[in-house]
């Protein structure tokens, strides 16, 4: 009887320890989930930002050039 008391106390504190790498491994998921919603917007700004860059260098080039041979 003393046997199995001692393998359920065993048991007992490798559930113990498994539920507290379950919450550990939570908190990671939970950091690395808000880490990739940063990346993820800090991807989107550059995006918008380098297609509103394209664009206006575009219109500027576009622009010179139609305009060059007016003002020769």
């Amino acid at each position: 009887m003393t046997h199995l008391a001692n393998e359920i106390g065993a048991l007992r504190a490798r559930i113990e320890n498994l539920h507290l790498d379950m919450i550990e491994l939570r908190e990671d998921v939970k950091t690395l989930n808000s880490q990739v919603s940063m990346g993820k917007g800090a991807v989107r700004f550059v995006g918008i930002a380098g297609s509103v860059i394209l664009a206006l260098t575009t219109a500027i080039a576009w622009f010179g050039q139609n305009f060059k041979s007016i003002s020769q």
